[in-house]
């Protein structure tokens, strides 16, 4: 997915502001700092959760219950054990669009440290010093 698809995919999701954010490599692709993502992830709560709902059938994934109305776009309402509410509210905007903050982007990457994120947490602690 490339970052004009993602904008793309979230101008047709048409959440409620302040009921989401982009977490994971999509925080990165809008910020420009990565040319290309697997998917988009995106955490929502209240009004922002049910609209995602009527978009399609909400499942179970390995923690948090998910919907997925593309498949390379995933909204879920929650995420890990993380506080959802604190990363909504922690948003930083770009271009208009809520992205995770880069330290909390960071701390969760490390956290998980899978192979497939080793070289956005090289990039991050590059940024973030």
């Amino acid at each position: 997915m490339t970052r004009d698809q993602a904008t793309q995919r979230l101008s047709e999701l048409a959440l409620p502001p302040g009921g989401y954010v982009v977490h994971g490599s999509g925080a990165l692709l809008l910020r420009g700092l990565i040319d290309r993502a697997r998917d988009l992830d995106v955490l929502a709560r209240g009004a922002a959760w049910r609209a995602a709902c009527r978009l399609a059938t909400p499942e179970h994934g390995l923690h948090d219950p998910l919907v997925r109305p593309a498949p390379d776009l995933e909204i879920w309402g929650g995420w890990l054990g993380d506080d959802v509410d604190a990363l909504i509210d922690g948003a930083e905007l770009v271009d208009g669009w809520p992205c995770v903050e880069l330290r909390a982007l960071l701390a969760f990457k490390e956290r998980l440290d899978r192979p497939q994120d080793r070289e956005h947490i090289a990039l991050l602690r590059a940024m973030l010093g």
